[in-house]
């Protein structure tokens, strides 16, 4: 099958799948390491869990439509199986079949990829690479959610993402309002539907045609705000309990990280409308001017680990590296030196290989280079090396080369 030209599969990979580099990678485990040296300040144990759940575990979450969000697939009893779509529903199920109240709470991290399904197009990924905790158990839901945001910005700081900014809205504020048009469950769920999909032009004829000076005010709710008294005055129109509440949480909130130096990079943005069912109160989302697409999101899920068997509160977030890898400008790999280690005989490669281990034993990287090449500077400048070291035969001499310098 490998001659049939039509059949090209075999050198392609699947869409929305990628292969990385190692100086990809390196600069991605350089970002890994300060989010891992935040996460472990702060008490946060690495949690593994596997790739492949039971479909029906992972169904439980995901929201409407979920059977076109997942890669599924059969267990050999037939039994359906699927990747998982995040790590927060795992997390909750080993939290649900292995943890004990009297352990609460519990602060858990990861390093994990995540796989979504979607339509063939081009640049749509199936694999997100993130990094993430969740905070659980805790009785104070106000201050676990200023811990999990304060870890965020210290984290948004430590990679130096200078322009980003933190979105803050409430899943109850969307309800609130709705209470307030008396929207019936059809007209809600078209409400929540325009917002997510950010056609505020459908969304203001809709509630025009239900109170044009309600649908005003609604509409300006909408936009994302750096002022949070100015948000404060449009609330207190809204004669609604459920909208007033869970604005005040999150005036909370802000006041507190206010007193920490932390309020400088928060915005609300009420219409926050994230694809997963499981969240019930705070939620937020992280923007950088220098990638389209949301760098992290999180939030607050009461409900999700009691349908695995323990009812208790939890909150979290997720950030995606890829994107993290694009936002942050200039990485400081902080790495060693680098050799490229040439003997010019090409034959005592015992030798060479000792010289090279004594070179390791002094934290220094040395690449062997057993061939033949004619350009070899070029060809260790290619391997991002600092100095080219070549040998000569009699063991006791040798030629360096700074390549940073050009000079030898």
């Amino acid at each position: 099958m490998f001659e049939n030209k039509k059949d090209n599969q075999v050198f392609k990979l699947p869409f929305g799948l990628r292969d990385i580099f190692p100086s990809e990678s390196r600069e991605r485990n350089n970002i890994k390491g300060i989010i891992e040296r935040e996460f472990k300040l702060w008490g946060y144990g690495e949690v593994k869990t596997p790739a492949i759940e039971y479909t029906k575990n992972i169904s439980i979450g995901v929201g409407k439509n979920w059977e076109n969000k997942l890669i599924n697939f059969f267990d050999v009893n037939g039994s359906p199986l699927s990747l998982r779509t995040d790590m927060t529903i795992p997390i909750a199920r080993l939290t649900g079949m292995r943890i004990k109240k009297s352990k609460l709470p519990v602060r858990f991290c990861y390093f994990a990829d995540s796989f979504r399904q979607s339509e063939i197009q081009k640049g749509v990924r199936r694999v997100c690479n993130q990094a993430g905790l969740e905070f659980i158990g805790s009785s104070n839901s106000v201050m676990s959610d200023v811990e999990i945001l304060v870890i965020l910005i210290n984290i948004l700081n430590g990679l130096s993402i200078g322009d980003y900014k933190i979105g803050l809205g409430h899943v109850e504020f969307i309800e609130g309002l709705c209470d307030w048009f008396k929207l019936d469950p059809e007209d809600r769920e078209y409400i929540k539907r325009t917002i997510a999909a950010k056609n505020f032009v459908a969304l203001e004829n809709f509630l025009n045609k239900k109170s044009k000076e309600k649908a005003e005010i609604f509409m300006k709710l909408m936009q994302p705000e750096s002022n949070i008294e100015k948000v404060c005055s449009l609330v207190s129109e809204v004669k609604e309990q459920k909208a007033i509440k869970s604005f005040n949480y999150l005036k909370e909130i802000y006041d507190i990280l206010e007193k920490l130096d932390c309020r400088g990079h928060l915005i609300t943005d009420f219409s926050i409308i994230r694809d997963f069912d499981y969240y019930t109160g705070l939620l937020f989302e992280v923007y950088c001017s220098s990638v389209k697409d949301i760098l992290g999101s999180g939030g607050r899920y009461d409900g999700l680990i009691k349908k695995f068997g323990l009812d208790i509160p939890a909150t979290g977030f997720a950030l995606d590296i890829d994107l993290a890898h694009k936002a942050v400008e200039k990485i400081d790999l902080g790495e060693r030196l680098k050799i490229l280690l040439k003997y010019q005989d090409n034959k005592n490669y015992v030798e060479l290989i000792r010289m090279a281990r004594k070179l390791r034993d002094s934290d220094i990287i040395v690449e062997l280079s057993f061939e033949d090449i004619s350009c070899l500077e070029d060809f260790a400048r290619g391997k991002d090396c600092d100095l080219l070291v070549e040998v000569e035969p009699d063991l006791e001499n040798v030629e360096i080369t700074d390549l940073n310098k050009n000079t030898k």
